[in-house]
């Protein structure tokens, strides 16, 4: 698999990069030529995505859920780097490993379950024209979903948070500095507000699973010596399953209902039922691979998983073992790759 990893880490595939995605895409059809694989092709708003499967229609046993886009890097990070059993490079984590696991499984897969892979290139950007599109407007379905694109060391997320990101604006009145008490000042009010959502929803530390907010930009004013007459900040809250989107936006209003209040974009939390027949089989088999006990985790960032949950899906979210997605030292285990493999081999095999 080293092999297909290392070419797949040398297309530089940023979302917005169209001809490093088409070219990657080509080379993942050359990949499969030789296979009776279907290979069905889609473009929304100009993401491309592929789905590939064993048999015809758009209701299959299982679908997996890759992604081949990556966040920015310098150019040697595009170069895969080998040292000891870790492979090194842009993507490795996140996810062109899996990537390069579920290629092998769908060339070499040989059933009667009827099998899906997705293999979007917008993930990054919030998925809404890969993952979402081919769910919502083309109407694929499963009865499990198998998304390794969440925590790390084959940890299965029992719980992800949903995404808000939004833009507030608040009006002023300008006056000269000098004479700041003939104005009102927009930052102010941008500075007061974000005290209290912050002490409504506080960042405490990695180790619990909370609310978290993040404010991303601020813009405002236009010269040192004025009051600014209108400002505007921009955040990005993580929110667990308990506390929604609506309750979060409920509260901003009552800070300030004279606030201007623009959603940037949003994603669905999620929650998986481990009592669930699908997921118990999966634990149940990568515990036999593993030769462990599979440890259970809740996920701080967001994937393509969490579209599933409309369509009553239940999703599966385990990673192989590495680290650092979005950093320079991102990295994958190659013998978690061939686990996670044979996890999937044997996990179709028992369905």
């Amino acid at each position: 698999m080293k092999k297909i990893l290392s070419k797949l880490i040398s297309f530089k595939t940023l979302s917005n990069n169209k001809n490093e995605i088409e070219k990657c895409i080509e080379y993942i059809k050359s990949y499969m030529v030789d296979t009776n694989k279907n290979i069905q092709e889609y473009d929304y708003n100009g993401v491309k995505s592929l789905v590939i499967s064993n048999s015809e229609g758009k209701a299959f046993d299982v679908i997996f859920v890759v992604h081949i886009d990556v966040v920015p890097a310098s150019d040697e990070l595009f170069v895969l780097r080998e040292v000891g059993d870790r492979l090194y490079g842009r993507g490795s984590f996140d996810m062109k490993g899996a990537v390069t696991v579920t290629l092998k499984l769908m060339k070499n897969l040989e059933t009667d379950k009827k099998v899906a892979l997705f293999l979007t290139s917008d993930e990054e950007m919030g998925g809404f024209n890969g993952t979402k599109k081919l769910l919502e407007d083309e109407g694929y379905r499963a009865k499990v979903a198998i998304v390794p694109d969440g925590g790390k060391d084959f940890e299965l997320m029992t719980e992800g948070k949903g995404v808000l990101q939004f833009k507030l604006t608040a009006n002023g009145k300008a006056a000269h500095s000098s004479l700041l008490w003939e104005g009102e000042n927009a930052i102010d009010k941008l500075i007061k507000i974000y005290h209290k959502i912050t002490l409504k929803y506080p960042n405490k530390s990695e180790d619990e699973f909370m609310t978290t907010v993040n404010l991303s930009m601020i813009e405002g004013g236009d010269a040192i010596n004025k009051v600014p007459a209108k400002a505007s900040m921009y955040l990005d809250i993580r929110h667990i399953p308990s506390q929604t989107k609506e309750s979060i936006l409920k509260y901003i209003k009552e800070i300030d209902s004279e606030v201007e209040l623009e959603i940037v974009a949003s994603g669905e939390d999620y929650t998986v039922n481990l009592d669930n027949k699908y997921v118990e089989k999966y634990v149940s088999t990568s515990e036999a691979i593993l030769a462990q006990k599979v440890k259970y985790s809740k996920c701080n960032s967001s994937n393509d998983g969490r579209f599933f949950g409309k369509y009553n899906i239940p999703t599966i979210i385990m990673n192989p073992i590495g680290d650092n997605y979005h950093k320079d030292d991102e990295y994958v285990e190659t013998e978690s790759l061939d686990k996670l493999y044979d996890i999937y081999v044997s996990y179709i095999e028992n369905l």
